[in-house]
């Protein structure tokens, strides 16, 4: 979908993300967030998607459904 102006792109994605998902700030210690980078990028993923495949494996080990 082409947009004639850069906002309404921006704001169409912000809008989507606002009612597909919800957000979580993590705070880790300092440093660690360039450990979890690097694991990120050695896994091949993004940040995003390496913790949330973390936690999806660990909600499995519990038996939590994560739907």
């Amino acid at each position: 979908m082409a947009y004639k102006e850069k906002t309404d792109a921006y704001t169409y994605n912000n809008n989507f993300i606002k009612n597909a998902y919800d957000r979580i700030n993590l705070i880790v210690p300092k440093g660690k967030k360039e450990v979890i980078q690097s694991a990120a990028q050695a896994s091949g993923e993004s940040v995003n998607a390496f913790i949330n495949r973390l936690i999806d494996a660990e909600l499995e080990r519990l038996g939590i459904s994560k739907d």
